[in-house]
């Protein structure tokens, strides 16, 4: 797999045939040989066998089927502000594939849908820190040659399904571009994702804010209707008028159907 524009985008890019995981990868090299992966730093393969989702959920595809890219970042903002770098990955690749010609929307936190179906999902692992400062290795799986009887999940899609492009080298650029766009003005912005733009881009792409929905937070559910996303990043769900508005930082989403 060969990926010129891509690499011309970032300080180093490694083609892996095939890999575990990808972040697990990055976020090793990166801690162990800090001076030999400058940030932007990427990791990318077709073939990974032990992806590593949200709350410890595990995935694999077929090779050759999806990409898994791996971005390391190492930004000097505020460490409580890092959460949103998550958040700008997913409105990097929704903005990339919309660029594309895709109707992507984002599912907060970090998933990218068409159609409803997910097409892409994030993950971000920050690094500990040392004598390069600290950082970040933003995962994404993107889900792009998956034939329809490989998909994992009902739920799931891929681009060539969607009849989006394939092309492993048009979609990690393009990805790249946004992705790096977008945390540059907010490293300009010292972190703050207002004045730099960046809660407005996750707005924007957003498919949750003004969607019915179900967050499962490990305890009592939160249902209402999703009306923003706070400058925690927070998803900020109306649950009517004797229960006010909530803030969840994290959970599992559901779209619900209005009743």
């Amino acid at each position: 797999m060969e990926l010129p524009r891509s690499s011309a985008l970032v300080a180093r890019l490694e083609v892996l045939p095939a890999t575990g995981s990808t972040n697990t990868d990055l976020v090793r090299a990166a801690t162990l040989e800090p001076h030999a992966w400058p940030a932007p730093a990427v990791v990318v393969t077709d073939h990974q066998t032990a992806g590593r989702g949200r709350l410890g959920r595990s995935w694999s595809a077929p090779p050759g089927a999806s990409l898994a890219i791996s971005v390391l970042l190492r930004p000097r903002i505020p460490a409580e502000r890092l959460g949103w770098l998550s958040l700008a990955a997913g409105a990097a690749m929704t903005e990339a594939l919309a660029g594309l010609g895709v109707a992507a929307r984002a599912k907060w936190p970090n998933d990218v849908l068409i159609g409803g179906r997910k097409v892409c999902g994030v993950l971000a692992e920050a690094l500990p820190s040392g004598p390069a400062g600290a950082g970040v290795v933003i995962g994404a799986g993107l889900n792009h040659a998956l034939a329809r009887d490989d998909l994992p999940v009902p739920t799931a899609t891929s681009l060539a399904l969607e009849g989006g492009p394939t092309d492993p080298d048009l979609l990690v650029a393009a990805y790249l571009d946004r992705l790096l766009a977008l945390t540059a003005a907010f490293e300009a912005a010292d972190g703050d994702p207002a004045t730099s733009g960046l809660r407005a881009a996750v707005i924007a792409v957003s498919d949750t804010v003004g969607r019915r929905v179900r967050v499962s937070t490990g305890a009592e559910p939160v249902v209402g209707e999703a009306v923003d996303v706070d400058l925690e990043g927070r998803i900020v769900v109306d649950r009517g008028p004797v229960l006010g508005s909530t803030a969840c930082a994290s959970g599992d989403v559901e779209h619900l159907r209005y009743e």
